[in-house]
């Protein structure tokens, strides 16, 4: 018998050596937090376990915790009764997640929290709980639940909302573990409100309540938001608060406070839309030419072709050594002007010069001539000279700064080869197409002008055949339409910036600006100016300035590149078939890459500012929502949305129940 005995031990022995493989069923805890508020002698527990394998629906979870005077030993939560009401939460088939409240005089010295796979066994996962004590304090900050109120779009309908504050966990994550509060309304009242300050945003318990009675039923829900369905009357317009008796319950009974409900700022569109009085310019065509001899007919018929000049006047250059000659020469364009005036069109000087001054003095004539005529037109009203298009037969630069933002003398200052034309030769002479990089026949539109020097032209027509150089089809001058009351201001070498007639902004000291940058470059071009300082700030620039300067006006103008534009129409044989392109003639190109400059703005018959910029006339130091529908309770429109787009995302009725509120 002994050695029986001994032989199963020996064999029990031999089991107990071999392996049994162990499976990682990934079992934890992933939240196991408690937290215990004094003023409600409330117990929050907040769980989630994670386990692969032996979770069933009969698993629970349960607690123990000590105190000074009291100890539970481990009991389901669901065996305890519930200070709250907890909606049960699915979390999936490898989890187990929820919360509970019970009642609990005394601060817990520890609290444990464990899951049972099975009630009848004894197989659990205990977790490491953190736990959290509020002690008593302001209400606003050492309550579980604070209630507040936001408004509409139109100011005229309140939102109550209760807002869970716990320690750990986010509002959201709280009413996601299935933790519901009631909440009552009441005794609502109309009036002004001061703010509360930094440390109680909501404003929570922080005052009685005054003002005048709304007449409005009590309110409950359990839901975290509920609209009152009354809407405010006429006279409190002006009135920036609304504020109510809130009741919530804890494990001592209710608790009242005061709520406030805060109006959104009132903002609409500080300068709704810009118009641009652009308009078609007449042109004033010449031809200036050597009458007495002929220097090179291809080259002649090539810049009467490219500016349309079929019917232009002829002025001869034969005498253009005599005394005089500028003078005359002014006297000829000034007439031409006058007849044409009459006709109630802005004016625009278009001519070639066909000439072999190397020397550059007859231009000089012809550039003084210019100015003489046109300096003087530049503030006038319409009818008006708004500037000069000129196609000499040698590149040249400008010299008279006055000029420059008055005159595009083309073609830029190149050499004769064709295949080395730089790409910065577009900055004297732009021509910019509508679709960049195309090619024209044999060459590059952004590396050849269409307009191009004598020299460069000829030896064109010794590599390619004259009608591979294309053809003009049309030419088209824009100009801004100016009043008896606009003004132009300069901006640097080429640019100038218009402030029409009475687009004005008239604001309160007390009103508040938004900026948001715009899309389109229309918009992106309109300026400022005040009454104290007439140089044109871009539009970004005055909120700032209202804040910090507060201006009894703001005129609001427009930048432009140039004075005028010039939009063309041009035919090339491609492939044996002729195409056409449009094409721009702007000023003061800034980029040599940039394409289409200005075009967007002379298109447009006005600037949608809607979006752009915002005026805030009440209510400026509130909070509001953002394009989310988030209420940035710490973030007043003053102070936040200076250069921020304001577009925000209001509540409307019927959008009861659980906001987003993070």
């Amino acid at each position: 018998m002994r050695r029986l005995l001994a032989t199963v031990l020996v064999a029990l022995a031999g089991m107990a050596c071999e392996k049994v493989p162990l499976t990682n069923i990934a079992a934890s805890f992933a939240l196991a937090d408690a937290v215990w508020f004094e003023q409600e002698q409330t117990l929050f527990i907040f769980y989630r376990a994670n386990a692969q394998q032996g979770i069933e629906p009969v698993s629970l979870i349960e607690v123990q915790y000590q105190t000074d005077t009291e100890a539970l030993g481990w009991t389901a939560l669901t065996g305890i009764p519930a200070v709250h009401t907890h909606l049960a939460v699915d979390c999936g088939p490898y989890a187990r997640c929820g919360s509970w409240s019970l009642k609990l005089k005394e601060v817990p010295r520890s609290v444990g929290l464990r899951l049972r796979y099975h009630p009848a066994g004894s197989l659990s996962l205990d977790a490491h709980v953190n736990l959290f004590v509020v002690a008593s304090g302001p209400a606003y900050t050492n309550r579980s639940l604070v209630a507040y109120g936001v408004f509409d779009a139109q100011n005229l309908h309140v939102q109550w909302r209760a807002r869970h504050q716990f320690p750990n966990l986010r509002n959201q994550e709280v009413e996601a573990y299935g933790l519901r509060r009631q909440f009552d309304i009441r005794d609502a009242r109309t009036g002004d409100v001061p703010a509360q300050g930094p440390g109680n945003p909501y404003e929570y318990a922080a005052i009685d309540c005054p003002g005048q009675p709304l007449g409005w039923a009590p309110l409950s829900t359990l839901d975290r938001a509920i609209f009152d369905p009354d809407a405010l009357p006429l006279s409190a317009s002006m009135d920036s608060t609304v504020c109510a008796t809130s009741t919530v319950t804890d494990a001592l009974g209710a608790f009242s406070a005061v709520a406030v409900a805060r109006k959104n700022p009132r903002v609409r569109a500080a300068f709704p839309a810009l118009h641009s009085p652009v308009r078609a310019v007449t042109k004033v065509s010449f031809v200036l030419q050597m009458c007495n001899r002929t220097i090179s007919a291809e080259h002649l018929a090539m810049q009467e072709q490219r500016l349309l000049l079929a019917n232009a006047h002829t002025i001869c250059l034969d005498g253009w050594t005599q005394p005089g000659f500028a003078d005359s020469l002014s006297a000829t364009f000034g007439d031409a002007l006058d007849l044409a005036r009459a006709q109630g069109n802005d004016l625009v000087l278009s001519f070639a010069i066909n000439h072999d001054d190397t020397t550059g003095q007859l231009a000089v004539l012809i550039e003084s001539a210019v100015k003489t005529v046109l300096v003087p037109e530049r503030d006038k009203s319409t009818p008006r000279a708004v500037g000069a298009f000129v196609f000499d037969s040698y590149g040249r630069t400008i010299a008279s700064t006055d000029l420059k933002p008055l005159v595009l003398w083309c073609p830029a200052l190149t050499g004769p080869d064709l295949d080395a034309i730089p790409a910065a030769s577009e900055r004297a002479c732009p021509l910019l197409p509508d679709i960049p990089n195309i090619t024209l026949g044999p060459f590059m539109f952004n590396r050849l002008p269409i307009l191009p020097t004598r020299d460069q032209y000829l030896n064109f027509l010794s590599k390619y055949s004259g009608d591979d150089s294309g053809q003009m089809q049309s030419l088209n001058f824009l100009a801004p339409e100016r009043t008896p009351l606009s003004i132009n201001v300069p901006l640097g070498d080429y640019g100038l910036a218009t402030f029409f007639n009475d687009e004005i902004l008239t604001p309160a000291p007390s009103d508040v600006f938004s900026y948001c940058a715009p899309s389109d470059q229309g918009a992106q071009s309109v300026v400022f100016h005040t009454p104290h300082n007439a140089t044109p700030r871009p539009l970004q620039y005055l909120p700032a300035l209202q804040e910090n300067d507060p201006q009894t006006a703001y005129s609001l103008g427009l930048a432009w590149a140039s004075p005028f534009l010039l939009r063309l129409t041009y035919d090339v044989v491609i492939a044996g078939q002729i195409s056409a392109f449009t094409l721009s003639v702007p000023f003061g190109i800034h980029s040599e890459s940039q394409a289409n400059y200005g075009s967007e703005l002379w298109s447009q018959s006005q600037f949608d500012l809607t979006q752009v910029l915002k005026q805030c006339t009440a209510f400026c130091d509130a909070p509001t929502f953002d394009s989310g529908g988030v209420y940035n309770v710490s973030d007043p429109f003053r102070a936040v949305y200076e250069n921020q787009c304001y577009t925000p995302r209001f509540p409307a009725l019927g959008d009861d129940g659980f906001p987003l509120d993070p």
